[in-house]
């Protein structure tokens, strides 16, 4: 059972580059690590760390750790943030440095539009070792390390209570790393905050991924907030052909999982997260469980933020 995942999975990694880009379904609270153009937009420095499990019960399923730090620079016209995250599948590991800068203008009362870049170095690591397999010498008995630097590029422009996003990763192709070249990646955000009474907001949005060679994936996201203290929420992933004629084959065209999401702010500077993602394809019975911790670092003279961070 273990060899039959193991060769999925170095199939996926390797040749079709799934899992190139860790997912996780609390990029809603913090959208650094999908749009380098974000960095900075909590207005003040933000630390936020999660642990992801997914497809619980399957045998070396994939899990992702990620540390993420940004703020603004004391003009509040230039954000710079941190990311590193660790990515295990089976027997392939990917560790991944970004260092993120944005630009900020504001071009209305409210509105701000922010240009962003991220550099960073992906490692992709395969253990050999894990394998168990000696006798077949297409299959590594070693270490093997391939590296790699990386860039994304966004754009991002938001008010007290509207957002959309456009961006792009793994902006470097490089002919000799074929067999770990992962597909451009272009995402698109957006989302609004209605007010629904004194102490209810609602607030939908969307996420669009998609690389031109498969169907687009397509969260809609739909979340409340109480007492601006509590954001309860569900998130429906699906593939669309947004760009790409899709044959005739349903399983093109099909759900993939929902989400129920959660977040409370226990106090001014911290703040918990909770998500449990239940696949609604071939994969269903499997479980995916991700938990996020927050903290706001503010400065001297901020008694509290100057407008509510929704998003």
């Amino acid at each position: 059972m273990k060899i039959r995942y193991t060769l999925l999975f170095l199939l996926l990694c390797l040749t079709a580059q799934a899992q190139q880009v860790p997912h996780y379904s609390q990029y809603i609270f913090n959208s650094m690590a999908i749009n380098p153009a974000y960095t900075g937009s909590k207005k003040v420095l933000n630390l936020n760390a999660f642990h992801r499990s997914q497809w619980t019960g399957m045998e070396g399923a994939p899990t992702t750790q990620s540390l993420n730090a940004d703020g603004l620079t004391a003009s509040d016209r230039l954000g710079l943030g941190l990311s590193l995250t660790r990515d295990k599948l089976g027997e392939q590991s990917v560790l991944s440095a970004y260092g993120n800068v944005a630009a900020k203008l504001a071009v209305s009362e409210k509105g701000v539009l922010s240009l962003g870049l991220a550099a960073g170095i992906v490692q992709h690591k395969l253990d050999g070792l894990e394998l168990g397999i000696t006798d077949d010498p297409s299959i590594p008995s070693g270490n093997q390390v391939w590296i790699r630097p990386d860039l994304k590029l966004g754009l991002y422009y938001h008010t007290d209570r509207f957002y959309a996003g456009l961006s792009v990763s793994d902006l470097l192709q490089f002919d000799d790393m074929q067999q770990l070249e992962p597909e451009k990646q272009y995402y698109f955000t957006t989302g609004y905050v209605f007010d629904m009474g004194s102490n209810f907001k609602f607030k939908p949005s969307i996420l669009v991924k998609e690389d031109f060679n498969a169907p687009a994936n397509v969260d809609l996201n739909a979340f409340v907030l109480l007492k601006e203290m509590l954001w309860l929420g569900t998130s429906y992933r699906t593939s669309l052909g947004i760009f790409e004629q899709i044959p005739e084959d349903p399983a093109r065209m099909k759900r993939t999982a929902l989400a129920l999401i959660a977040e409370i702010q226990v106090n001014k500077a911290f703040r918990l997260g909770y998500s449990y993602d239940k696949m609604l394809n071939d994969l269903r019975g499997l479980h995916t469980h991700e938990v996020s911790v927050g903290y706001y670092f503010f400065r001297k003279q901020d008694t509290r933020m100057l407008t509510p961070q929704y998003f």
